[in-house]
């Protein structure tokens, strides 16, 4: 069976997509092919054995390497999933990488009650905007860490204003040490590895969990032995590409599906700050990629005065 799709969602940019190009993913391209590993898709008509989705469904795909820097696709229902109803564009196009990382981060390291604390870096990424969201749903408070910068002040604001309970610059260790042994995390987050990862373990408490899910800072993991083995630290890394392909079609996924969508819908959870691209911006989106999340629109293109020039 096949289902053709088209994008009316969008096409998310995330730093693996750059890794992917580069040769470093170890999800590969063949060539010659197509970019993107995130986005939504709008079903638009459905072949005669299509069982599972119908015309007006929105779905992404089932696993990484997809390639959804594109306008229309023809595929197999087995290669998409269907997504929770009445979500916007943007939380749809941006559902399965950032979302759903933050959410197996929260639920299956460490068991956490409300009041509990958690301590992450990269705070203002993707994946650390929604742990502050879910946290706060779940009442669960967050420590979070910025890099130094002159909006600093800004983004706290901009934080606190969706949940974060504490948060501190790079350079504020000291201050962050001391606010932590009153206030001591059980689970952190590592987003940007190197020798930021020492900070992290310096205000665990006993018994706790450090999970790495990325490596921003390119810069080889630091763990000194005190820390981990007289702190009894339990050191664990997650991928979400990983995780989706162990449990795809699982009632754990479906139950993720279903309370990120609930989240979503109520505005507990809102997505990631971005900027609306065209596929013909390209250019522009990959050179701002880093400085704001970057999305691809497919209407947006459709629309395009360029797109007239493919017709």
């Amino acid at each position: 069976a096949v289902v053709p799709t088209q994008s009316t969602g969008g096409a998310a940019i995330n730093p693996s997509d750059y890794n992917q190009v580069e040769g470093k993913y170890p999800v590969p391209i063949d060539l010659p092919g197509v970019g993107g590993n995130e986005g939504s898709a709008k079903v638009v008509e459905v072949g005669e054995s299509v069982k599972n989705l119908k015309v007006g469904d929105t779905v992404i795909p089932k696993v990484a390497g997809f390639g959804t820097w594109t306008t229309h696709k023809v595929v197999c229902e087995t290669e998409v999933k269907k997504l929770p109803s009445g979500l916007s564009v943007a939380a749809s196009a941006m559902f399965a990488v950032n979302p759903c990382t933050a959410y197996r981060l929260l639920q299956d390291y460490r068991s956490l009650s409300p009041g509990d604390w958690v301590i992450q870096n990269g705070a203002t990424s993707g994946v650390g905007r929604a742990v502050i969201q879910m946290c706060r749903a779940w009442g669960v408070r967050t420590i979070n860490i910025i890099r130094d910068r002159d909006n600093a002040a800004e983004v706290v604001g901009d934080l606190s204003a969706i949940g974060a309970d504490a948060v501190f610059t790079v350079s504020q260790r000291k201050e962050m040490e001391e606010f932590c042994r009153s206030n001591t995390p059980l689970l952190a987050l590592n987003m940007v590895g190197g020798r930021e990862t020492v900070s992290l373990l310096k205000c665990l408490g006993q018994g706790s969990n450090l999970v790495t899910y990325g490596a921003m800072s390119n810069s080889p993991m630091t763990v000194p032995f005190g820390l981990m083995v007289f702190k009894d630290i339990t050191l664990n890394n997650f991928w979400m590409t990983r995780w989706t392909r162990q449990h795809a079609d699982s009632p754990a996924e479906r139950e993720m599906f279903e309370q990120i969508g609930t989240w979503y819908r109520s505005g507990e959870l809102v997505p990631t700050p971005h900027q609306e691209r065209s596929f013909f911006e390209y250019e522009d989106a990959f050179r701002d990629a880093f400085r704001v999340k970057q999305l691809f629109i497919t209407d947006r293109t459709i629309s395009d005065s360029r797109a007239k020039n493919l017709q």
